[in-house]
This record gives C-alpha cells, sequence and structure tokens, in this order.
C-alpha cells in the first residue's frame, strides 16, 4: 500500500498532540517497518520543520525532527505541473490541493489525514489512521 501522509498525521506524532498521537504514531511505525509505502509532499516537510520550530522554540528540535522523519517516509516532489494543476483547481486549501495532486501523480492508494472534508472532491481515496489500520488488519 502507497499512502501520502497530511501534514497533521506528522504534526501529531512530532507535536504529541492528543487524542491523536496514537493513531498517527501506528502509521508512521507501519511506513518505519515498511509495511506500507509512506510519502509527505516536499512543501509539507517545509511546513513540518515551521510548526515544529514555531510550537518547540528550537531549530535544532526542528531538524531533528524533520531528520527522523526523512528516516520514515520518502518525499514526493512537487512539481511544476503540480502547481499548475493544484493552481488551476482554484481549491477553498491551496495546500491539501497540491497534496492530493501529489498522491495521485505518484499513484499513491490514499490520503492519511484526520480532516477527510478537507479532501474531498480530488478523486482519490481519503482516509483516516483509524481505517487504514483497520484495513491492513
Amino acid at each position: 500500500m502507497k499512502i501520502m501522509c497530511d501534514t497533521n498525521i506528522i504534526i501529531d506524532v512530532l507535536l504529541e498532540r492528543e487524542p491523536f498521537i496514537e493513531d498517527s504514531y501506528k502509521i508512521l511505525k507501519l511506513c518505519e517497518e515498511h509495511k506500507i509505502d509512506g510519502f509527505v509532499s516536499a512543501s509539507s516537510v517545509t511546513d513540518i520543520f515551521y510548526l515544529v520550530r514555531k510550537y518547540s522554540h528550537s531549530t535544532e528540535l526542528a531538524y531533528k525532527a524533520v531528520g527522523k522523519l526523512l528516516e520514515i517516509v520518502k518525499v514526493c516532489s512537487v512539481t511544476n505541473n503540480d502547481i499548475l494543476i493544484a493552481f488551476q483547481k482554484k481549491a477553498k486549501d491551496f495546500e491539501d490541493c497540491l497534496v492530493a495532486t501529489c498522491a495521485k501523480s505518484i499513484h499513491c492508494d490514499c490520503i492519511v489525514t484526520r480532516n477527510k472534508r478537507d479532501f474531498g472532491g480530488f478523486d482519490i481515496s481519503v482516509l483516516t489512521p483509524a481505517e487504514i489500520l483497520l484495513k491492513i488488519r
């Protein structure tokens, strides 16, 4: 299974956000164990770095977090074409549209997110961490 992890899945784990951390951690653990192929978009990596630094007040911690992330998931490039496709959709949330566009361009089976409604209308399967965990068992 090939999944695109939404930024909130990663941030839930890195910032230990309750009650979301447990299922999100399990998803990342499956990626780390190569039981599923996990991806994040290149644009998500910069968002993750920014958010970890903002909430931890530590650039060093942000680098450590991104370093660990890069050991667990692969980074999907964001191409000029991806940007153009997402831009032309004029979606309410450009970032989510770009993540969906990237997921489709690398043929992911689904996007894993806590906010399924943010990805409605992008013609790709969207599952919560709990739904993925049930599907894999």
